[in-house]
């Protein structure tokens, strides 16, 4: 039998490690409803939660599924698209960690008329429909938090709209890595994003090589830097400018085109 650790790898009883926290704990303690939620609520909600992991090309949910509730993104990322009758489809937006989805269907008690896929690796968390009417009925916080979601939607919408119509490919671009940002603004990535150029075009719907050719442009302007499995951001306000926008979304969203 091995006797107790001697020398530097002993641990005095002062210095005992925290258990890590798991994924799914690390996104809710940035939840500003969740943590404003009493403690037995909260309890409550966490044992509740549902988590599903996703492969790569897998779906979350496909057009005419039921809705679950409310869906959180723990890990990874995943593309809203709209399929069409011809086969093709219309990327909507990009929902990386921290991003929370799905709520307007949940509310209406409809089925899906889009769709949810993962371009990496990904895991998902569901607030079941009965817990967020729970929560709705009887908490003004998470009332407020879910009226808030559904106005910056319904705005970032419209804006989509607009970029669809009106938007050249390097501001598409220009919003895609905003939105991205944003997302990870919690992590303290400081300003490193784990994004590849293809997924950045998945989520614009525009070829690699456009996308491509869209962050070099970037990237010359002293916007970003490019590197193996990601990007740097360096000039978050000129990166604003260049993506029309007055300041960064207040949630993950990706102007997406057609």
């Amino acid at each position: 039998m091995r006797g107790p650790p001697t020398g530097d790898g002993t641990l005095s009883s002062g210095s005992k490690r925290r258990p890590a926290q798991s994924p799914l704990d690390k996104m809710l303690g940035v939840v500003p409803w969740y943590n404003g939620l009493p403690e037995l609520e909260r309890n409550l909600v966490r044992a509740e939660l549902r988590t599903v992991s996703l492969a790569t090309g897998e779906y979350l949910f496909r057009a005419g599924s039921k809705s679950l509730g409310w869906y959180g993104v723990v890990e990874g990322l995943v593309k809203w698209t709209s399929p069409g009758a011809d086969g093709k489809s219309l990327s909507l937006a990009g929902f990386s960690i921290g991003s929370w989805f799905g709520e307007a269907t949940m509310l209406r008690r409809e089925r899906f008329e889009y769709e949810v896929i993962a371009l990496r690796p990904s895991l998902i968390v569901i607030l079941p429909r009965e817990t967020c009417e729970r929560l709705w009925n009887h908490h003004i916080e998470f009332t407020k938090a879910l009226t808030m979601h559904l106005a910056q939607r319904v705005n970032w919408l419209m804006a989509s709209y607009t970029g669809n119509v009106l938007l050249d490919v390097d501001t598409t671009v220009a919003r895609a890595v905003v939105a991205q940002l944003e997302a990870e603004r919690h992590a303290d990535t400081q300003g490193r994003l784990k994004i590849s150029q293809e997924e950045i075009a998945s989520l614009c719907g525009v070829s690699r090589q456009r996308t491509n050719a869209a962050l070099t442009r970037l990237a010359r302007a002293g916007v970003l830097k490019t590197h193996y499995g990601g990007m740097t951001i360096l000039d978050r306000g000129e990166l604003n400018r260049l993506a029309m926008l007055d300041e960064a979304p207040a949630a993950s969203h990706t102007a997406s085109r057609s």
